[in-house]
């Protein structure tokens, strides 16, 4: 079932026994932003996703009250169907604790590079800055025939950074009550915060992390195949768990 005014795009496979695989999208970004890593994935798979609530062509929806909120869209989207769930970045916190609170619809669960404000190891904001210029090439990458973003659209985005990152100040879920298979991912390109956000993440979820070779943070645009590949790693682990 369709939150109200959420955008949403469903890639139906041919095969109506196809699985579904849902992809969940980041801060300053847009489910447009899988195109690529769609054609890579269908026929295969029925691919799910959707601009979060806020953003993009969902920015008319209410805002945002907690990481719940988010997980309840997701879960709402899914309307009963069990999923494999990719999230990317702020949407890789998404799709944890919607996996956390259904573990009965997330058939197996991947996260590259996800938001964790709320661990005591993750870095201040100055750290991140420091090291945020390698990474301005790898966040244009992919967006170079997009029209630019008006200033006024640049400072409403920011405020939903904000407040985005509020909501995961504090602990959203127990990672210890992730109980379905899972996988990490990382760019072999991004930066030595994100490598230890990841090796620490891994390590805590007691899964293996999957590198994917020359991308950084936005591999989903710069390497949408090797990304596909990454989701469909996470999906066997679904299935070989059954």
């Amino acid at each position: 079932m369709k939150p109200d005014a959420l955008y949403v795009e469903e890639h139906r496979a041919d095969d109506p026994d196809a699985p579904l695989l849902v992809l969940v999208h980041g801060v300053f970004d847009t489910c447009s932003s899988f195109e690529a890593v769609i054609e890579h994935l269908h026929p295969d798979f029925t691919v799910l996703t959707y601009d979060r609530r806020g953003w993009a062509r969902s920015s008319d929806a209410a805002p945002s009250e907690s990481i719940d909120h988010h997980a309840d869209d997701l879960i709402a989207l899914l309307d009963g169907r069990p999923a494999t769930l990719i999230g990317h970045s702020y949407g890789g916190t998404v799709a944890l604790v919607a996996a956390v609170r259904r573990p009965d619809l997330a058939l197996a669960l991947g996260v590259f590079e996800p938001s964790m404000q709320w661990m005591p190891w993750w870095p201040s904001m100055e750290e991140i800055k420091e090291e945020s210029p390698a990474e301005q090439a790898h966040f244009r990458h992919g967006l170079e025939d997009r029209p630019r973003r008006t200033p006024e659209e640049r400072a409403r985005d920011q405020e939903r950074l904000q407040h985005e990152l509020e909501l995961i100040a504090q602990p959203p879920c127990s990672l210890d009550d992730l109980t379905v298979p899972r996988l990490v991912g990382r760019g072999v390109l991004s930066a030595q915060w994100r490598y230890d956000a990841t090796d620490r993440l891994s390590a805590l979820l007691h899964c293996d992390l999957v590198m994917i070779e020359d991308a950084g943070h936005t591999a989903h645009r710069m390497q949408p195949k090797a990304f596909a590949e990454f989701a469909r790693q996470v999906h066997e682990l679904g299935r070989n768990a059954d």
